[in-house]
């Protein structure tokens, strides 16, 4: 704790619960990368997937349609999640409910899949989770599979991060309550567990992320002000959202927009066979 500052460290086990219908209406910006992220993702037509947080379903259907000899088990902690991505299933898709920090119990099986792939989640782990989360992955994968990851990194939202920090600070609660590290860090985590880079990579990406203001309210209401209102009780979870949303237009940029730049830490890595 530092003053009435909450640390990264105590971040909550558990988030308080997301709204399903309203995530799935605001992944429209992961989506623009689905085309990039496949493109590097090594699937075969008959491979064992697992997806951890799979959130609404709507990539993991995508990557389901990749390997229709295959099945693709999406792992996902929030109930009203789980259910938009059942709704949007494909046959050859299973789910589970829990978390990637609980991955040894969840999953006792060894070298059970192919592909371990995670989108925009990995960030909500405490860098202090991540070894045994990789452990974790390595022990899951066959001989010569592939995990492919994608969360934010060093420098992400860097315009919105410091608005949303100011008013939380302001309330006593967290700054920064995410993951967001460096390739060079994630690099040493990755070796020391047994993972290999060989043809593929861990690197930093930066992007730029169209929004208008309508849509930069419902990616903050739908995916972002859970780490924060987590750890405040009601009331001042209910100030938070609005004393940040009256300062949205903070954030306007000179061309009218309210794109942000995103920087994303990608990972692609393998057993060694």
């Amino acid at each position: 704790m530092n003053g009435n500052t909450i640390s990264l460290n105590e971040t909550p086990a558990t988030l308080a619960p997301w709204d399903g219908a309203l995530y799935a209406a605001n992944t429209g910006h992961h989506r623009v990368y689905d085309g990039a992220f496949l493109d590097t993702l090594p699937l075969r037509p008959a491979d064992h997937v697992l997806d951890l947080g799979c959130g609404s379903g709507d990539f993991s259907a995508t990557v389901a349609e990749q390997v229709p000899d295959g099945i693709v088990i999406g792992l996902e902690p929030q109930p009203s999640l789980l259910a938009e991505a059942r709704a949007c299933a494909r046959p050859n898709q299973r789910f589970v409910e829990g978390r990637v920090q609980d991955l040894g119990s969840l999953f006792p099986d060894a070298e059970a899949f192919d592909v371990v792939l995670s989108r925009s989640v990995l960030h909500w782990v405490s860098l202090a989770d991540h070894p045994r989360l990789l452990a974790e992955v390595s022990r899951l994968l066959r001989r010569g599979g592939w995990y492919r990851a994608e969360f934010g990194g060093a420098g992400n939202i860097p315009l919105v991060l410091t608005l949303l920090d100011d008013v939380s600070r302001r309330l006593g609660g967290p700054v920064t309550p995410w993951t967001f590290t460096d390739p060079a860090t994630y690099l040493e985590l990755v070796e020391q567990v047994g993972l290999e880079i060989g043809p593929g990579f861990v690197r930093s990406t930066a992007q730029h992320r169209g929004f208008d203001r309508a849509a930069l309210i419902g990616w903050f209401r739908s995916q972002v002000e859970q780490a924060y209102t987590s750890h405040l009780d009601a009331e001042r979870a209910e100030r938070f959202r609005r004393d940040v949303e009256a300062r949205f237009d903070e954030l306007q940029r000179a061309d009218g927009s309210f794109d942000q730049t995103f920087v994303r830490l990608e990972v692609l890595v393998r057993r060694p066979g």
